[in-house]
């Protein structure tokens, strides 16, 4: 069978919509339309790069746009929920920008965290967020671009177990909360700049 590609957007565009508005990310319809945009092809991409190049694909409407899972949705998912942390904390902390936390947390204080409690999770997050650039070039060598989705996933994975686990906004100690906000932006950063490079926009809400 074979379906054009814009006929195959739009049916994602429909469906996302209808996703969009059962999870009640906006009542905005201007907005939910964007939304169901920014989904449907995120879904459409990660889908596509996910496998080997040399592999042919059966595309599934409901694999792709799963919000659990190895999928465009996930990911973007994880994103926004790395920056809802940072809009609830900002509740209570209004001058707080995640931008300046790379002065706001010392190497000593880094060190003590890192070695401290739950400091094996820590650097395991911390190290995959750090591989960005060698999975870029490890892709573009091989001609690969599955290099970047596969990757992405798992830091996505990763970090969701980490939020599962710490309790960000709820910490007392705020070295500490300080320390676990320093990761959450690392992840963003990097998780941010993997969707870009697989033209993956991140709605504001999910």
């Amino acid at each position: 069978l074979g379906i054009k590609a814009d006929d195959l957007i739009d049916t994602l565009v429909e469906k996302a919509a209808e996703e969009v508005r059962a999870r009640q990310m906006t009542q905005d319809p201007t907005a939910q339309s964007s939304y169901a945009r920014m989904i449907a092809v995120g879904a459409l991409r990660y889908f596509l790069l996910k496998f080997s190049r040399r592999m042919i694909i059966a595309f599934d409407f409901k694999e792709a746009l799963a919000f659990e899972g190895e999928t465009g949705p996930y990911l973007q998912y994880s994103v926004v929920r790395a920056r809802n942390i940072f809009r609830k904390f900002q509740e209570s902390h209004p001058e707080f920008d995640p931008k300046r936390l790379d002065t706001q947390v010392s190497d000593d204080q880094l060190r003590v965290f890192l070695g401290g409690e739950g400091g094996l999770k820590f650097w395991e997050l911390t190290l995959l967020a750090g591989q960005l650039e060698m999975v870029v070039e490890q892709a573009i060598s091989g001609a690969e671009p599955a290099v970047v989705a596969k990757y992405a996933f798992r830091l996505a994975q990763t970090f969701n177990n980490f939020y599962h686990r710490f309790h960000i906004l709820s910490e007392e100690d705020p070295v500490r909360q300080n320390c676990l906000l320093y990761l959450v932006h690392l992840v963003d950063a990097t998780l941010s700049c993997a969707a870009d490079l697989m033209g993956i926009e991140i709605p504001e809400r999910m």
